[in-house]
């Protein structure tokens, strides 16, 4: 299972906490872009994850909260270390924003809100690099896990065996060593206070796994 290390949550400043998530054995650094119009806050706009993430060691897990991922992805095309760019059902146009995605040579990952079933993503299931369920509301930080989310993970493991797919399967949202205990297999695990706002980061980690 890989662990993606969300930094929306920070004790000092954001260029801190990625010098000491360099120092961890976390295999993705979790980038939650958020425009202001899909949900109401506004941070890490291409500008910034440029500043922050070129260059560094870790790939990232960029998770598009917005309403127009085009835009975002083409000032986004000079990173090489994006793992996969993921975008919400909800706006719309999936089909269509998943081509752009890998027409860039990127894994295409597609996000569902807490009140988003998976039948709804049942078409795109062939055409996904990665599922990400979220446990909470997007657009903050630091909330309790919605108990109503757990069970999208069985739904699409069993999807996922029936047709013989191979997305990986994601979960954000109120994740730390207690929540893990009920998330059962994962693929990718992704949390943030929890790692982030912890004493030891490292240690944080290898409770998640």
């Amino acid at each position: 299972m890989k662990t993606s290390i969300s930094i929306t949550k920070y004790k000092n400043t954001r260029e801190e906490l990625i010098k000491e998530l360099l120092n961890t054995d976390t295999d993705l650094i979790h980038i939650d872009m958020m425009d202001g119009e899909f949900v109401s806050n506004k941070q890490l706009l291409p500008n910034e994850v440029l500043s922050l993430t070129k260059g560094i060691s870790k790939k990232l897990d960029v998770h598009m909260m917005v309403k127009d991922p085009i835009k975002y992805l083409r000032e986004l095309q000079e990173l090489d270390n994006i793992n996969n760019v993921t975008v919400h059902e909800e706006i719309g146009n999936t089909s269509y924003y998943l081509d752009c995605i890998h027409e860039l040579g990127l894994k295409a990952g597609l996000a569902i809100n807490p009140d988003t079933e998976v039948n709804k993503i049942l078409q795109f299931l062939d055409d996904v690099d990665v599922v990400l369920i979220m446990g909470v509301v997007p657009g903050e930080g630091g909330q309790e896990i919605i108990p109503s989310t757990i069970s999208k993970i069985d739904e699409l493991i069993e999807l996922r065996n029936k047709y013989n797919l191979s997305f990986e399967i994601e979960f954000d949202g109120g994740v730390n060593k207690n929540t893990r205990n009920y998330l059962g297999k994962l693929d990718i695990i992704v949390s943030g206070s929890y790692v982030c706002l912890s004493d030891n980061m490292q240690e944080s980690i290898d409770s998640l796994r």
